[in-house]
């Protein structure tokens, strides 16, 4: 049997009037209202759950105490990060406590009133999607694996290119980073990529200088951030052709607290460069010359990173105007990176100094001497993530599969990298119909991307997306519950409401017209003629059981069809031979017992099948209630049954739309 998938629809009830105490006790729940929404019958209304709703569930007083009493804290927390729940169970046991709190849109319907939430469960989601977002393994490609690539520790670059492709080398250099890794692990490479290839041994004698500058002469490509700048004060760092560039936070007699950077323009540093940094420079009227070092100082930092204070080996004695050379600074640890220098003054409204700078020099030769060996050409180099799989035996790239690059995430206005919050929905589509725009009809891919939760924590995630009627639309898990207010509570309405299709082989269908053929096969023929056996050659079935096993005649559910044939010439066609059930009946008689026996006997039998563990639920009746198609002797006729479950998978017949009364004759 076919596993079905089912929605709870709305479950009618009688109003009941919302009471309260006292008419200002909400004011207690309500910010900015004096009194609640007025609901003057009971309302069905519909809710998907948002990002926020997940973190306000975990944190729910409530359900915090159901968690614990339970001991499932961990798993009730993982909601809020998750966004998703587990299982439908959890969803069941933690949302009625949320649609009652005072801060629910819809916490004072009345007594018989409806939610239907839309959740996003994560058992929904398809093997791809789990796996990712089970934990992804995260590699950045080493300086050490680069010169394996390239077969040299001395003629390489830290990057892949043409002639030495990610996709050759990222399934080995990560077979060797996990060697225990298991069939169907995720990872993510981090790597650097050229578009043209490196050209080698084009060392020079000529050391390259990537900054030089006087500062009486301007100050060029240098800009200014200014940290803190207090009312009073206008500017710290000015340009003077006598002095150079010149800090300071004194202004009409008085000191001001302040914090200002002078700060290079990126550069680009070679390989081998083993660079140092030079400048002159003087420090006056701070409290004492160890506060000078401490308010006067030279930094350096990565593209894209943090500051890192720099030693200046020969910093003056003492205060004074005079210029001194601070001495070769050592930058070989920035060999093949991109750099800025910045220059940082600070002050307090106690003691505010004066610091001038000139004569900036940035160039090759330090500790080691003059770069020897170097690409003769620096290629320009991008970064990159690739996504592998494993299978059991190597990673490969899994299908369809796609993992937002650093370009994406600028492309999206996130500057550090990752989504966040809701941003995961809004964006994906967006990057699927420019990354694929001549997809197909129905077309599915899965896109991973970096997410930073309500923690603070950054994880790879997945969702996998499908072009449904020309648009990208993803699929969150989403299923619905509906959960009703009973005598003041909300709880889990599992009630049901389906359209059985009208069509050939198709679910739900199929499935429920089986269970049908099942319970007449079990019930009905075994118990009437248990030595009975059908005939292949002749095209005859079990008595009752068409012979290719997909209808039965004795209610007329064919899940070939699709439809219950009502019709008595096809009843007394297909009866059993020696049957005796029809003597004496007409017709009528007949079509009317055909339908009583689906109505009444046979899919009630059907929906103990398809609903075993379908419970009641105290303080109100839980429904199935389903539309299908009658094949009657004058053509097709819709209909509608409901059934009411009285016991776990048990149900009985309430009425059908088969009769004016909606019960059958005796």
């Amino acid at each position: 049997m076919k596993n079905i998938s089912i929605k709870p629809i709305a479950f009618l009830a009688c109003a009941t009037l919302l009471t309260a105490c006292d008419e200002n006790a909400w004011n207690d729940h309500l910010d900015g209202f004096e009194e609640p929404p007025v609901y003057s019958k009971t309302e069905t209304v519909e809710y998907t759950l948002t990002s926020e709703d997940y973190q306000t569930i975990a944190k729910n007083s409530t359900n915090k105490s159901l968690a614990e009493e339970a001991g499932e804290s961990e798993a009730l927390a993982a909601i809020g990060t998750n966004g998703y729940f587990s299982t439908a169970e959890q969803a069941r046991k933690y949302l009625p406590a949320f649609i009652g709190d005072s801060s629910f849109k819809y916490f004072a319907l009345n007594d018989g009133s409806s939610v239907k939430v839309t959740y996003n469960l994560v058992t929904n989601q398809p093997a791809e999607v789990l796996a990712i977002n089970s934990g992804v393994k995260q590699y950045k490609v080493s300086e050490e694996n680069y010169q394996e690539v390239w077969g040299s520790t001395e003629d390489f670059i830290p990057s892949f290119a043409p002639v030495a492709p990610a996709s050759a080398s990222l399934p080995t250099i990560l077979k060797a980073a996990y060697p225990d890794a298991e069939s169907g692990q995720y990872a993510v490479a981090e790597y650097m990529e050229s578009e043209q290839n490196p050209v080698f041994g084009g060392g020079s004698d000529t050391p390259q200088t990537y900054l030089e500058l006087s500062f009486k002469e301007g100050q060029g490509d240098f800009t200014i951030e200014n940290t803190l700048l207090p009312e009073g004060l206008s500017y710290v760092w000015s340009q003077d052709s006598k002095y150079g560039m010149k800090a300071s936070a004194y202004a009409g007699g008085k000191n001001y607290d302040a914090e200002s950077w002078l700060i290079s323009p990126e550069l680009a540093i070679s390989k081998n460069a083993n660079a140092v940094l030079t400048f002159t420079q003087a420090v006056n009227f701070f409290s004492n010359i160890n506060v000078a070092k401490e308010e006067a100082t030279v930094n350096v930092r990565e593209k894209g990173g943090k500051w890192v204070a720099l030693t200046i080996p020969n910093y003056p004695s003492k205060l004074s105007w005079s210029f001194e050379e601070s001495g070769d600074i050592d930058l070989s640890a920035y060999n093949g990176k991109t750099i800025q220098i910045g220059f940082c003054y600070k002050s307090t409204a106690a003691k505010s100094g004066t610091w001038e700078i000139d004569a900036v020099k940035l160039a090759d030769g330090g500790k080691e001497g003059k770069s020897t060996r170097a690409a003769a050409v620096e290629v320009p180099t991008v970064k990159k993530f690739a996504i592998y799989k494993y299978d059991g035996s190597k990673w490969a790239v899994p299908g369809s599969t796609y993992v937002l690059q650093p370009s994406d995430y600028e492309a999206m206005g996130q500057s550090y990298g990752n989504l966040s919050g809701d941003l995961p929905e809004q964006m994906l589509p967006e990057y699927a119909a420019q990354k694929l725009p001549y997809a197909s009809e129905d077309a599915s891919i899965f896109v991973a991307y970096k997410y930073y939760d309500a923690d603070k924590k950054t994880s790879y995630k997945a969702k996998e997306l499908t072009k449904t009627e020309g648009k990208w639309v993803i699929n969150t898990g989403a299923t619905v519950d509906q959960f009703t207010r009973m005598k003041g509570e909300w709880k889990f309405n599992p009630s049901v409401v389906m359209t059985l299709p009208y069509s050939r082989n198709t679910e739900p269908t199929y499935g429920y017209f089986m269970a049908v053929k099942d319970w007449v096969y079990t019930n009905i023929t075994k118990k009437l003629y248990p030595d009975a056996e059908p005939d292949a050659a002749n095209k005859i079935g079990y008595p009752f059981i068409d012979y290719r096993d997909n209808a039965e005649f004795y209610s007329g559910a064919s899940a070939y069809y699709g439809n219950v044939d009502i019709r008595a010439t096809t009843a007394k066609n297909n009866m059993p031979e020696g049957y005796t059930g029809y003597d004496g009946l007409s017709d009528d008689e007949i079509t009317e017992l055909i339908k009583k026996r689906f109505a009444t006997e046979t899919f009630p039998g059907a929906l103990s099948i398809m609903h075993p563990d379908a419970e009641p639920v105290a303080g109100m009746e839980v429904t199935y209630t389903y539309t299908f198609t009658a094949y009657t002797s004058s053509g097709t006729l819709e209909s509608t049954a409901v059934y009411r479950v009285k016991a776990k998978g048990e149900f009985e017949f309430v009425n059908c739309t088969w009769w004016e009364s909606g019960q059958p004759a005796n």
